[in-house]
């Protein structure tokens, strides 16, 4: 098992600077860059969460948490049926199936201020702009990386253990926040069901050396924080390909190891709805 600490002290050795604290945050920073880009690009199976979305709120489509990094299945809760991922500018009625799409809108985020004070180790802060209760959305503050959920109009989980930070901006509801639309099978907007959504989320930020990732493997991080540690910091000339073969190599592991989930291969209608008794005739009995 390695640690964040681990992580940050092997470049920082390789380097020879490990008594040098504007290093010792920069690397900080580069694991922490590439740990969010890892859990972005891969369903991370620690990471994997479900939400329970009435899609009678739907206004242009239903928010989806904003600490969401990808959809993984959404199926309808009465029914059973999947409904199938598509691109929103590929969407053809003709094509009769249950169907989804997920989008960013040019909504503002639900509310931006500047006066946030909080300190490192606690879950509340202060910031005198907010006046309206926010429980249930996401929080970000400053430059961190973290989303963090509203449990109270101040306070959060999980704890907070990144620099004290003073006047500083936050964001609820970050712009980056996605909506779901779910379609019929004429290609209209669904607003009378209940669909269950599974996902993957962003990370916790790690800030204790004793954090630990929650990657399957950390081979793919530790190099890519090591090739960014020695060409920024130790200002090497690293050959063309350096490193590259090997983070690539660490990440195809990685992805085998976090694989997307398949559905059973129970056969299903044209529409994606699982085939029974009550409805062919020629189902198992």
């Amino acid at each position: 098992m390695i640690t964040f600490g681990d992580l940050v002290d092997t470049p920082l050795r390789a380097i020879r600077r490990t008594n040098d604290e504007n290093d010792r945050k920069s690397v900080e920073k580069y694991v922490n860059k590439f740990y969010f880009e890892i859990c972005e690009s891969m369903p991370i199976p620690d990471l994997r969460r479900e939400i329970e979305l009435d899609l009678a709120d739907s206004d242009s489509g239903v928010w989806l948490p904003s600490n969401l990094a990808g959809v993984l299945r959404v199926v309808d809760i009465k029914d059973g049926f999947d409904y199938l991922n598509r691109d929103r500018a590929m969407i053809e009625s003709i094509e009769n199936a249950y169907r989804y799409y997920s989008y960013v809108p040019d909504d503002e985020p639900l509310q931006v201020g500047e006066d946030l004070s909080i300190t490192k180790g606690n879950s509340t802060f202060s910031a005198a702009s907010i006046t309206e209760d926010h429980t249930g959305e996401y929080i970000k503050f400053g430059s961190e990386l973290g989303f963090y959920l509203l449990k109270a109009s101040a306070t959060f989980s999980p704890r907070y253990y990144g620099p004290t930070l003073n006047d500083e901006t936050y964001v609820v509801r970050p712009n980056r926040t996605r909506k779901i639309v779910c379609l019929d099978k004429s290609g209209e907007e669904e607003t009378g069901r209940t669909v269950m959504v599974h996902y993957w989320i962003y990370p916790n930020t790690m800030y204790l050396k004793t954090d630990v990732p929650v990657l399957p493997s950390t081979r793919a991080l530790e190099l890519m924080v090591m090739k960014e540690a020695l060409v920024v910091l130790g200002k090497r000339q690293l050959s063309a390909g350096t490193y590259n073969n090997d983070i690539d190599d660490a990440m195809k592991s990685l992805r085998k190891l976090c694989p997307m989930p398949t559905i059973s291969d129970r056969a299903r209608g044209r529409s994606n709805e699982p085939l029974t008794i009550s409805s062919n005739i020629f189902d198992d009995r």
